[in-house]
């Protein structure tokens, strides 16, 4: 990895946390809504050799601060941008941070030229159909953080088969660590989320046709259900996407299995290389 730096950016009831690094095209990256741009580790450093590549935590995750105020993903990731001097990026998203680019993507078309999403989420889509998903949602109801952190990792990290010795336990213990911190924040997104956010109207569901750029989806094998229908769904939905399933990995793919991932990343954006 080159030239890393970090800097913050203030938006409207909160401070973000960015860090940049490499040159050229840039990749700009957006965690999913239970981790934080640790997340993306491994393809920050590869990708730094060949790209210019951006990473932050959102508002309410990692080191990023919340306050009460309304806001919108999408405009947190245009102010993002816009403090970096950029004018166009493709953009690598897990879960939430899919929904952040679909929104973002619609509203500024001319600002990307690629989507890369593992584990698409978008605002509303909640995995209900098993035990673990239905007790994460239970604890996320009554904000239990000891009952969020254990039923999100059987649910989004074991996935719906797999025992977590099953689970590679570095990865089982690095995503722990960054849900831990993120539940037991005093404010987070989650607990600020239903009262501040707001989201397009209408939603990017229904407009999937009016995205014109390169997509590619990729979903574990072992994700929660809801997460695999909605990424077929949006390949089905935007003209130029396709969907591949990482075997053996859950909601975080790229954790598990980096070189699979940055592989797809590879061929969707020729110049990057596949270094891990």
């Amino acid at each position: 990895m080159t030239n890393k730096t970090s800097r913050w950016v203030d938006v409207n009831h909160a401070r973000l946390h960015v860090e940049e690094a490499g040159e050229g095209d840039t990749i700009t990256m957006l965690h999913g809504f239970l981790v934080d741009s640790g997340q993306w580790d491994a393809e920050f450093d590869a990708l730094s050799n060949t790209h210019h590549v951006i990473r932050y935590d959102a508002r309410g995750f990692g080191r990023s601060t919340i306050a009460p105020g309304h806001y919108a993903h999408h405009e947190d990731l245009a102010a993002v941008l816009d403090a970096c001097g950029i004018k166009r990026t493709a953009l690598l998203a897990c879960s939430g941070g899919a929904a952040t680019a679909l929104d973002f993507t619609l509203v500024h078309p001319e600002r990307v030229s690629a989507l890369i999403f593992v584990g698409a989420g978008y605002w509303g889509k909640f995995a209900d159909s098993t035990p673990a998903a239905r007790a994460f949602l239970q604890a996320l109801n009554t904000l239990d953080a000891n009952g969020m952190i254990d039923s999100s990792l059987r649910a989004f990290t074991d996935g719906t088969r797999r025992s977590p010795h099953e689970v590679n336990p570095i990865v089982r213990k690095r995503t722990e660590a960054m849900t831990s911190a993120l539940f037991k924040r005093e404010a987070s997104y989650w607990t600020r989320a239903s009262v501040d956010q707001r989201v397009p109207a209408p939603s990017a569901l229904q407009r999937l046709g009016e995205i014109s750029v390169p997509t590619v989806l990729m979903v574990g094998s072992e994700d929660q259900p809801e997460v695999i229908a909605l990424s077929k769904e949006l390949a089905e939905g935007i003209p130029d996407a396709r969907c591949v399933v990482i075997p053996n990995a859950a909601h975080h793919a790229n954790m598990e299995a980096p070189a699979a991932v940055l592989a797809q990343i590879r061929e969707i954006l020729p110049s990057a290389e596949l270094v891990l």
